[in-house]
Protein backbone atom coordinates (compact mmCIF):
# COMPACT_ATOMS: atom_id res chain seq x y z
CA UNK A 1 0.00 0.00 0.00
CA UNK A 2 1.12 3.64 -1.24
CA UNK A 3 2.10 5.85 2.11
CA UNK A 4 -0.17 8.05 0.77
CA UNK A 5 -3.02 5.80 0.35
CA UNK A 6 -3.03 5.17 4.51
CA UNK A 7 -4.03 9.02 4.72
CA UNK A 8 -7.02 8.65 2.53
CA UNK A 9 -9.15 6.13 4.29
CA UNK A 10 -9.22 7.48 7.68
CA UNK A 11 -10.19 11.39 5.58
CA UNK A 12 -13.38 9.02 3.98
CA UNK A 13 -13.68 7.36 7.27
CA UNK A 14 -14.27 10.86 8.85
CA UNK A 15 -16.39 12.19 6.18
CA UNK A 16 -18.99 9.66 6.58
CA UNK A 17 -18.75 9.59 10.54
CA UNK A 18 -19.48 13.50 10.04
CA UNK A 19 -22.17 13.90 7.30
CA UNK A 20 -23.73 17.66 8.52
CA UNK A 21 -20.41 19.08 7.62
CA UNK A 22 -19.56 17.21 4.69
CA UNK A 23 -22.57 18.28 2.62
CA UNK A 24 -24.58 20.73 1.29
CA UNK A 25 -27.76 21.85 3.13
CA UNK A 26 -30.96 21.89 1.13
CA UNK A 27 -34.32 23.59 1.88
CA UNK A 28 -37.21 22.68 -0.58
CA UNK A 29 -40.80 24.64 -0.65
CA UNK A 30 -43.62 23.69 -2.92
CA UNK A 31 -46.27 25.76 -4.63
CA UNK A 32 -49.35 24.87 -5.98
CA UNK A 33 -51.65 27.15 -8.73
CA UNK A 34 -54.71 28.44 -7.06
CA UNK A 35 -56.53 30.04 -10.02
CA UNK A 36 -55.79 29.89 -13.82
CA UNK A 37 -54.41 33.64 -13.35
CA UNK A 38 -51.25 32.51 -11.98
CA UNK A 39 -51.38 32.80 -8.53
CA UNK A 40 -49.45 29.91 -6.04
CA UNK A 41 -50.37 29.31 -2.47
CA UNK A 42 -47.08 27.57 -0.68
CA UNK A 43 -48.06 24.19 0.25
CA UNK A 44 -46.71 21.86 3.34
CA UNK A 45 -43.93 19.78 1.94
CA UNK A 46 -41.92 19.26 5.37
CA UNK A 47 -42.16 16.24 8.14
CA UNK A 48 -44.96 17.15 10.51
CA UNK A 49 -47.06 19.37 8.22
CA UNK A 50 -43.96 21.75 8.30
CA UNK A 51 -44.04 24.48 5.33
CA UNK A 52 -40.31 23.65 3.74
CA UNK A 53 -38.17 20.45 4.33
CA UNK A 54 -34.74 20.74 5.25
CA UNK A 55 -32.15 18.36 4.21
CA UNK A 56 -28.68 17.52 5.51
CA UNK A 57 -25.88 15.22 5.55
CA UNK A 58 -24.61 12.59 3.36
CA UNK A 59 -27.66 10.78 4.00
CA UNK A 60 -30.36 13.69 3.57
CA UNK A 61 -32.31 13.24 6.46
CA UNK A 62 -35.23 15.68 6.15
CA UNK A 63 -36.35 17.49 9.04
CA UNK A 64 -38.88 20.34 8.80
CA UNK A 65 -38.41 23.98 8.11
CA UNK A 66 -41.04 26.29 9.18
CA UNK A 67 -40.18 29.37 7.82
CA UNK A 68 -40.08 30.71 4.61
CA UNK A 69 -37.61 33.09 3.41
CA UNK A 70 -38.54 36.74 2.35
CA UNK A 71 -38.87 36.59 -0.86
CA UNK A 72 -36.78 39.64 -3.30
CA UNK A 73 -38.51 38.27 -6.96
CA UNK A 74 -41.71 37.22 -8.00
CA UNK A 75 -40.62 34.99 -10.97
CA UNK A 76 -43.69 33.52 -13.40
CA UNK A 77 -43.21 30.75 -15.30
CA UNK A 78 -44.63 28.49 -17.71
CA UNK A 79 -45.79 25.56 -16.33
CA UNK A 80 -44.37 22.68 -19.19
CA UNK A 81 -46.67 20.31 -17.96
CA UNK A 82 -50.06 22.24 -17.74
CA UNK A 83 -49.49 25.11 -19.81
CA UNK A 84 -50.49 27.78 -17.25
CA UNK A 85 -48.39 30.64 -15.89
CA UNK A 86 -47.64 30.33 -12.30
CA UNK A 87 -46.12 32.95 -10.05
CA UNK A 88 -43.58 31.62 -7.65
CA UNK A 89 -42.05 33.50 -4.84
CA UNK A 90 -37.86 33.30 -5.30
CA UNK A 91 -35.03 34.54 -2.47
CA UNK A 92 -32.27 34.91 -5.12
CA UNK A 93 -28.97 36.42 -3.99
CA UNK A 94 -27.16 39.30 -5.36
CA UNK A 95 -25.49 38.62 -8.96
CA UNK A 96 -26.28 36.99 -12.05
CA UNK A 97 -26.75 33.58 -12.29
CA UNK A 98 -26.71 30.78 -14.65
CA UNK A 99 -29.77 29.77 -15.99
CA UNK A 100 -29.70 26.25 -17.03
CA UNK A 101 -32.74 25.24 -18.70
CA UNK A 102 -34.21 21.48 -18.63
CA UNK A 103 -37.48 19.89 -19.53
CA UNK A 104 -38.75 19.57 -16.37
CA UNK A 105 -36.50 22.34 -13.90
CA UNK A 106 -35.08 25.82 -14.37
CA UNK A 107 -31.82 25.99 -12.46
CA UNK A 108 -30.42 29.46 -11.25
CA UNK A 109 -26.61 28.78 -10.90
CA UNK A 110 -24.66 31.34 -9.23
CA UNK A 111 -21.51 28.54 -9.02
CA UNK A 112 -21.64 27.28 -5.19
CA UNK A 113 -25.16 28.32 -4.82
CA UNK A 114 -28.44 27.18 -6.84
CA UNK A 115 -31.93 27.51 -6.91
CA UNK A 116 -34.38 25.07 -8.81
CA UNK A 117 -37.47 25.72 -9.61
CA UNK A 118 -38.81 21.75 -10.45
CA UNK A 119 -42.17 21.79 -12.37
CA UNK A 120 -44.25 18.80 -10.95
CA UNK A 121 -46.98 16.77 -13.13
CA UNK A 122 -49.55 17.90 -10.87
CA UNK A 123 -49.43 21.64 -11.75
CA UNK A 124 -46.74 22.21 -8.89
CA UNK A 125 -43.44 23.74 -8.09
CA UNK A 126 -40.81 23.08 -6.14
CA UNK A 127 -38.49 25.62 -5.18
CA UNK A 128 -35.05 24.23 -3.61
CA UNK A 129 -31.99 26.10 -2.16
CA UNK A 130 -28.91 24.37 -2.52
CA UNK A 131 -26.24 26.09 -0.90
CA UNK A 132 -23.35 23.97 -2.08
CA UNK A 133 -20.73 21.82 -0.61
CA UNK A 134 -19.53 22.26 3.03
CA UNK A 135 -21.56 25.31 2.89
CA UNK A 136 -24.91 26.63 5.43
CA UNK A 137 -27.52 28.11 3.75
CA UNK A 138 -28.18 31.85 4.46
CA UNK A 139 -30.93 34.00 3.27
CA UNK A 140 -30.41 37.44 3.13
Amino acid sequence: MLPHARLVVPALLLCCAVPGRAAAEVVRFRFAPVDMCGTAAQVPIGPGGALGERLIGLGFLPQPYATMPRPNQMVTFRHPYSGQNITVPLTLPAGTPRLEHRSNRIVYNYGSYTVQALFLPDGSVEVTYNSGFLRPLQFE
